[in-house]
């Protein structure tokens, strides 16, 4: 090799090592957003989080398979409802009356976060406003893991992207039902 061009191969080669750190594999992100949801569940005290699109859980910690009847039961109600959760904070900016969506669950409160009205965080803790504070830097995390994950995510309800528009980031505590 020439020695005018050495320098241009440790460069390249250099390129080559950031780009592939650039680029995790979908396997990896999986953990990451696995990792990020339970961090979540525990920071909180939470019982029970899940990661939710519209149609259905996409991750959810315990895993399943480990779950209580009471989680199970809770499993079912977030995927009966899981319309109605995606509609909570338009229906909060509205000051439009809304349904109790999560009533009949009166022993948790609940942290919501809808990325892009696309996925939503859902954690049945004692105290969802301790979380809301606490969780801040754990689910910016989980967002950024979220978009590198599945792309799809990036887009907000109109189809626009990142470019055009920041995420959307709806967070809302859910209190506990009143006596």
């Amino acid at each position: 090799m020439p020695a005018s061009w050495a320098p241009l191969a440790s460069r390249w080669s250099a390129s080559r090592a950031e780009a592939s750190s650039l680029f995790e594999s979908e396997e990896r992100l999986a953990r990451d957003v696995a990792e990020a949801l339970a961090v979540l569940r525990r920071l909180g005290h939470g019982r029970y989080a899940c990661l939710l699109e519209q149609g259905g859980i996409v991750l959810e910690d315990p895993d399943p398979t480990e779950a209580s009847p009471a989680e199970s039961s809770l499993r079912a109600l977030l995927v009966a409802r899981s319309r109605a959760l995606f509609a909570i904070p338009q229906g909060l900016a509205s000051d439009a009356p809304m349904n109790d969506v999560l009533g009949d669950s009166n022993d948790d409160e609940f942290l919501l976060a809808i990325l892009n009205g696309k996925v939503a965080l859902v954690v049945a803790c004692p105290d969802a406003e301790h979380l809301r504070v606490a969780g801040e830097k754990p689910l910016s995390v989980l967002v950024d893991r979220l978009f590198r994950w599945k792309p799809a995510y990036r887009l907000d309800p109109q189809g626009r992207g990142l470019f055009v528009s920041g995420p959307q980031l709806d967070v809302v505590v859910v209190g506990r039902a009143g006596p």
